[in-house]
C-alpha cells in the first residue's frame, strides 16, 4: 500500500499570507514499529536518502531550467533547517508547516539562515511494500511540480538558496522537506520622491499582492524590498519593475528613474 501527502507554505519578511492551509497530520496508526536494524540495512538506507536528496536538487534544477530560471544552490543553514524538521516529523509521526509549534522561517532562521525570504515544500510517503530512491524521487518532486502551488514554490524567481532533507525512522514512513530561501543581503533599497506638487498614490505590487502608499508633494518615501516589485500610479497602465537599489521620481511624466551604481 503506497500513501503519499504534499503541504506547502509560503512565509517572509515582505508576506504574511499563508499559500495553502497546512496538511492534516499523518495518521500515527499506519505507522509501524522500526524493528532494530543492523548497520548493515541503516547504511543501505542512509545511501539510498542521500541520493533521494541529491536527485531533488537535481531536478528541481533541471526543472527551473527548462522554465528559463537561475538554479538554486544548496546553503548549509537551509539545509540544517530541512534536516531538522525532517528528523522530528519522522520521529513524531506529526506532521505539517508547524508540526515543531514553529513555521518554515523560524526553522530557518535558528538554523542561523539570515533570511529575506523563505518558502517550504514538505511531502510524506508511506509504503509497507519495498521501496527504492526512485520509487521517493518520483513521489516527492513529480508530486511537488504536479501540485500548482509547491510547483510555484519551485518556479520561485527571485529564490536563490535552497535546502533538502528526507529522513525516516522505519524505512516505512518517509517525509521529505525542501526550503527554498532569499538571504536578508539580496534585500535592496527603494526610494520614490514625490515631485508633481499633487498627492500620489503609489501602487506596489510582488507576488501577485499588492499594496497602496499615498505619498504628499516634496515628499520621499524609503523602503527595504525583499522581492522583484512593480511600482505604479493609480491612475496610470505603466509600471515599473524594481530588482535592485533604485530612486524613482513622480512628476509630470510619471514615475522615472535611476539605479544606484
Amino acid at each position: 500500500m503506497k500513501h503519499a501527502t504534499f503541504s506547502i507554505l509560503l512565509l517572509g519578511l515582505s508576506l504574511s499570507e499563508i499559500l495553502t492551509p497546512a496538511a492534516a497530520s499523518v495518521d500515527e496508526s499506519s505507522l509501524t514499529s522500526a524493528e532494530p536494524d543492523s548497520s548493515q540495512s541503516r547504511e543501505r538506507s542512509s545511501d539510498m536518502i542521500s541520493s533521494v536528496e541529491r536527485a531533488i536538487i537535481t531536478q528541481t534544477n533541471e526543472f527551473r531550467k527548462s522554465k528559463d530560471l537561475d538554479s538554486v544552490e544548496p546553503e548549509n543553514d537551509l539545509t540544517k533547517a530541512a534536516e531538522n524538521f525532517a528528523k522530528f516529523m519522522a520521529k513524531t509521526g506529526k506532521y505539517g508547516h508547524r508540526a515543531n509549534g514553529m513555521t518554515p522561517a523560524e526553522r530557518a532562521k535558528e538554523a542561523g539562515y539570515d533570511y529575506c525570504v523563505v518558502r517550504e515544500n514538505i511531502a510524506y510517503r508511506t509504503n509497507t511494500g519495498e521501496v527504492s530512491a526512485d520509487d521517493l524521487i518520483e513521489v516527492f518532486v513529480q508530486g511537488w511540480i504536479d501540485s500548482p502551488p509547491h510547483r510555484e514554490n519551485m518556479l520561485a524567481d527571485y529564490v536563490t538558496h535552497t535546502g533538502v532533507a528526507v529522513a525516516t525512522t522505519d524505512d516505512v514512513t518517509f517525509y521529505a522537506v525542501q526550503l527554498f530561501g532569499r538571504p536578508k543581503s539580496a534585500a535592496f533599497q527603494l526610494e520614490i520622491s514625490n515631485q508633481s506638487g499633487e498627492p500620489q498614490t503609489v501602487v506596489f505590487t510582488a507576488n501577485d499582492q499588492s499594496d497602496e502608499v499615498e505619498i504628499q508633494p516634496r515628499t520621499t518615501l524609503k523602503m527595504t524590498r525583499c522581492l522583484p516589485t512593480f511600482v505604479s500610479l493609480t491612475d496610470s497602465d505603466k509600471s515599473t519593475k524594481v530588482e535592485s537599489d533604485i530612486k524613482l521620481t513622480i512628476n509630470e511624466d510619471g514615475i522615472v528613474g535611476s539605479r544606484d551604481n
